[in-house]
């Protein structure tokens, strides 16, 4: 799996920092619905770990965007 900020720094290009600051702020809690979610496939112990890194980093990356 790709780390998240090769996609993130795909979207900026593409897109710019607004639609990708929402692009994330959406994935974020698609994931962390999907990792709670008991019959979701992102719960499940193989892919949990991928989906809680990919919530981390895209944290990670909107709190630097987010400091001066």
């Amino acid at each position: 799996m790709r780390p998240e900020s090769e996609r993130i720094a795909f979207l900026l290009r593409r897109d710019g920092p607004e639609a990708t600051r929402a692009w994330v702020e959406r994935t974020i809690r698609i994931y962390r619905d999907q990792v709670a979610r008991p019959r979701s496939y992102a719960s499940d112990s193989t892919y949990r770990p991928r989906f809680e890194r990919a919530i981390r980093e895209f944290e990670e990356w909107m709190s630097e965007v987010a400091s001066p």
